[in-house]
């Protein structure tokens, strides 16, 4: 097993290799610390989820873990796995996360860490007018006619918002905010739940010259929550139709971030050149619009990522950094933000095309009818929802469910124990009893069938998967059970948001804020940095 040291990795991406760093734990341990570079790619669904991070099987990549001692280890058994999928340049940190450490470097708490402190950043270069929520609030009852933004996806918007703001995500802000604040002189105040991406949206105002006086809400949503004022839910309906074409002033702001970034337009013809060449070059291909306009129809190739997550995001969407990055867009707005931003942060190599412009028919997004079944699966190792009730009912099967442990603790085929995949062990299985059969599902099935011949190796028993996992024994009309009960093992598999059973919700909101602040001192020692630190410290 080839093994690469930290210092060597850090090299290679500051140098403008491509290298692709892959932690292979559990989310979960993930955020209690992880290296700058590194994408989450847990080992229990590292099938799924490594097509879309690393799409070019040429890339180098480098695997991760704790410490990498381990002759079996998780990032020793993702390389094997990564092999085995056709990966040809597949190395382990030397060391896992304790080497990182060990050569000098941070371990990062957290997740999306990498834009977090790139927002940080920016905020200190750019000097943006901030406001507090007191000062908001104080505005608002006077009626001085601030118009309030809040650029987060329109789902987290409708869940919970602030009093009179409407929504325009960051990346629509470009085409949107003329139309909204028609007098230029129109003070605008954007926010999001935290910091970052009304940093961002803010700035983007400001580099791409719209005349309208911008300042951001100081820790968004968070900093209105810890003044003592509570957030309401956004209506279901959108405040506004973004308008389907740019004016003359406009373009003229796409042109400016589009020059900074150094994004070529390309027409058919070009990206059939970046296409093929794709094998050999690692090429992400997004489709910057909203969720509605991707399902409606997109470019074959395309995963969707809205312009403003992708920039707020890019660990989860790019594990290979120094790739070259493709947008699909109409208008070429939210192109030009999320190329100014990618730039900004390191990619270098950028390029976009006019929906309209491609020869290939659009898809529509449709449901994955085969459950995601991998290449060689077995049909006969299948169990209908229908068969498995009545087994229950026998006491005739034991049921192991390996979706994420909200998804369990949400509902679970009654009776069910909770594992993690890549943590189950003979001593977990003895835990079960003497069943005579084991069942195997998740979420949507696709974890339960990659996880099959693992089990059929622990397990003496006959092992069988249920078709179409948890979604098709609701949709078969039978109850689940809510509740973290019979788990196999502790439920450390994922990220718990701070709003997710948090014993004190204000303290932990306060936390979340000082964690972002401290970014930048927590990155001093991180010397492959494609963008400058502060050269003082940022207030604690």
């Amino acid at each position: 097993m080839r093994r690469i040291e930290a210092r060597e990795v850090a090299r290679r991406y500051r140098n403008g290799g491509e290298i692709a760093l892959l932690d292979v734990r559990e989310q979960w341990n993930f955020c209690q610390g992880h290296a700058l570079l590194a994408s989450s790619c847990p080992l229990s669904s590292l099938e799924m989820a490594v097509p879309g991070l690393v799409p070019c099987k040429a890339s180098p990549v480098v695997v991760m873990d704790d410490d990498a001692t381990k002759e079996n280890g998780l990032a020793v058994r993702a390389a094997r796995k990564l092999a085995s999928l056709g990966y040809e340049d597949v190395s382990v940190l030397d060391g896992g996360l304790s080497g990182w450490v060990g050569a000098g470097y941070s371990a990062f708490t957290g997740i999306h860490a990498f834009s977090k402190l790139f927002g940080e950043v920016v905020e200190h270069d750019a000097g943006l007018k901030s406001v507090t929520a007191d000062q908001l609030a104080g505005a608002q009852q006077a009626s001085e006619g601030a118009i309030v933004i809040d650029v987060r996806p329109p789902d987290e918007y409708r869940r919970s918002t602030l009093p009179g703001s409407i929504n325009i995500p960051a990346g629509e802000l470009l085409r949107s905010l003329p139309n909204i604040a028609a007098d230029a002189g129109q003070s605008v105040v954007l926010h999001c739940g935290g910091r970052t991406r009304g940093i961002i949206a803010a700035q983007t105002v400001v580099a791409a010259g719209l005349p309208h006086p911008v300042s951001v809400l100081e820790n968004g949503m968070i900093g209105w929550r810890l003044s003592g004022r509570e957030t309401v839910p956004g209506p279901e309906q959108a405040s506004h139709e973004p308008p389907q074409s740019a004016g003359s002033g406009q373009r003229l702001a796409l042109d400016r971030l589009y020059g900074a970034s150094r994004a070529r337009e390309i027409d058919e013809a070009g990206l059939a050149e970046l296409i093929a060449h794709s094998q050999s070059r690692s090429t992400y291909f997004f489709d910057v619009r909203s969720a509605a306009e991707f399902d409606t129809g997109h470019h074959p190739l395309a995963r969707h990522a809205p312009a403003g997550q992708l920039v707020q995001e890019t660990d989860c969407f790019m594990a290979v950094r120094n790739a070259r990055v493709v947008l699909f867009d109409d208008l070429g707005d939210r192109a030009a933000f999320a190329a100014y931003w990618l730039w900004r942060m390191g990619w270098r190599d950028i390029a976009w095309i006019r929906l309209d412009r491609c020869a290939q028919p659009l898809l529509a997004a449709e449901p994955d009818k085969d459950n995601g079944r991998p290449a060689g699966f077995d049909p006969a190792g299948l169990v209908e929802p229908e068969a498995l009730d009545r087994m229950l009912a026998g006491g005739e099967a034991a049921v192991i469910d390996l979706s994420s442990s909200l998804d369990y603790e949400r509902g679970h085929v009654p009776g069910a124990h909770f594992a993690i995949r890549s943590k189950l062990s003979p001593e977990a299985i003895e835990r079960l009893g003497q069943p005579r059969l084991v069942v195997l599902t998740s979420e949507d099935g696709v974890r339960a069938m990659l996880a099959k011949p693992e089990v059929s190796e622990l397990f003496a028993e006959p092992v069988a998967v249920l078709r179409g996992g948890n979604r098709a024994w609701r949709e078969a009309g039978f109850g689940l059970e809510a509740g973290a009960y019979s788990l196999l093992h502790p439920a450390h598999d994922m990220r718990r948001s701070i709003y997710d059973g948090s014993a004190d919700l204000l303290a932990a909101l306060k936390g979340y804020i000082d964690w972002e602040v401290a970014l930048v001192n927590t990155a001093r020692t991180e010397d492959y940095l494609p963008f400058a630190l502060p050269d003082e410290d940022l207030p604690d």
